[in-house]
């Protein structure tokens, strides 16, 4: 399993270096506002006297010796992950490579969280390998862990919070770091901004903590992320409530004529987010991100209003395609295969929870994700991308279910012993 391991990460690092100077999109602006805190000390856009930004400013020249313009302030993205970016350039340098040795280490202690985190449920010691050992080869890990997207880092905190949650309700210790960590886990992937809430209201209605602890729970979380929207609040003088100002694109993505026959679980952002504009009375265009996130917003709303027959095709086809775990768009590839049989073995451990173990800590897990992924897929829209974090969640359904079958087995087996005797 070691040598698979090590087999699986080293190619992967390899096929991650050599692909670094041709991120494109989300993972190069990621890569931009990383340079932009380090550079300025403050979340924007950035660019060269020369005109390049993002990856183009590595890919040309020693970034350390170059002179920047910041052009204005960004909420587009979430901000952990360029602050990490950023405290990487300003302690080891502006090389990309040391991104990705970042972020492989991160997985390698998320490996080690994980199997902890097996050790606290008290799972089988062959299913605690297995199960590590799975997580550390995951295809949905092995596949985002090529290029600069967030969903790595946020799998990452999501183990680390499932570790502290389960550490705190069953030793009823270390309750502050579970809180903090879930603010930020949303400040990561603003696509979880339901999870923590939701899994923190089913142990409370399971009795497995209280009301004050869910109570304080929730307010120490969402003071995390009003940091972050105090500060949007501040630096982009407006009077919205802004997490990140794509939320406007992302709605209306989720939201418009052609998701019923365009939507995805492999493409989920295949609708274009312009398609709400057509029908929706505005002259004016948007100057910044804040204008264009409330264009969005308010075309989005328009449009929900203006089709009430669409909206529950709309809600059907985001459901049906977020808890599908086969690709509904074919990609070729061992790791894409990879992905699709380890959702279906999660869905069937989730089943399982469900209807055939008793286990309240599990039971709340897997019905909080199912509430958390239907508020954010009603909401915006989902798909395999957005899913990939929840590996760790995943892996541990899989991990307890195959440990609980081992039980059961074990007991058949001795009570038919016993019944021989």
């Amino acid at each position: 399993m070691v040598a698979i391991f090590m087999g699986a990460i080293s190619y992967n690092f390899m096929v991650a270096n050599s692909l670094k100077y041709e991120a494109e999109g989300d993972a190069a602006s990621f890569i931009g506002l990383g340079l932009s805190l380090a550079k300025f000390q403050k979340y924007g856009l950035v660019k060269t006297i020369n005109g390049e930004s993002g990856i183009q400013v590595f890919e040309h020249g020693n970034v350390s010796d170059q002179e920047f313009i910041f052009q204005g302030h960004s909420t587009w993205r979430p901000p952990v992950w360029p602050f990490l970016i950023a405290g990487i350039f300003l302690l080891f340098g502006y090389n990309l490579t040391y991104i990705l040795i970042f972020k492989y280490l991160l997985h390698l202690i998320g490996v080690f969280i994980f199997y902890r985190t097996l050790k606290v449920l008290k799972l089988h010691d062959l299913i605690i390998i297995i199960g590590s050992f799975l997580y550390a080869i995951s295809p949905a890990w092995q596949l985002y862990s090529r290029v600069f997207l967030s969903e790595p880092i946020t799998l990452f905190f999501i183990t680390l919070w499932l570790y502290l949650l389960i550490r705190f309700v069953k030793g009823k210790s270390g309750f502050f770091p579970q809180t903090l960590v879930g603010g930020i886990l949303i400040l990561s992937h603003p696509y979880y901004v339901f999870l923590p809430f939701s899994i923190w209201l089913l142990l409370w209605i399971r009795k497995q903590i209280n009301i004050k602890t869910f109570f304080i729970s929730s307010l120490i979380c969402a003071s995390v992320v009003s940091i972050w929207i105090i500060r949007n609040f501040v630096v982009l003088e407006n009077n919205d409530v802004i997490l990140t100002t794509s939320s406007g694109a992302v709605m209306a993505k989720g939201w418009n004529p052609d998701v019923v026959d365009e939507h995805t679980n492999t493409k989920g952002d295949l609708a274009e987010e312009e398609l709400v504009l057509l029908d929706f009375p505005s002259n004016s265009k948007p100057r910044n991100e804040v204008e264009s996130m409330q264009l969005y917003k308010n075309a989005t709303i328009h449009f929900i209003r203006s089709n009430p027959e669409m909206v529950l095709p709309i809600i059907g086809k985001k459901l049906a395609s977020a808890f599908n775990p086969f690709p509904e768009t074919p990609k070729p590839g061992i790791l894409e295969t990879g992905r699709w049989v380890f959702h279906s073995m999660a869905l069937i451990s989730l089943f399982y929870i469900l209807l055939l173990t008793r286990n309240r800590i599990l039971q709340s897990l897997a019905i909080g994700l199912i509430l958390s992924t239907i508020g954010i897929t009603i909401l915006t829209y989902s798909g395999f991308r957005f899913r990939m974090p929840q590996v760790g969640l995943e892996l541990l359904f899989i991990a307890f279910v195959l440990n609980d079958i081992l039980l059961k087995r074990k007991n058949i087996e001795k009570e038919n012993g016993n019944n021989l005797e």
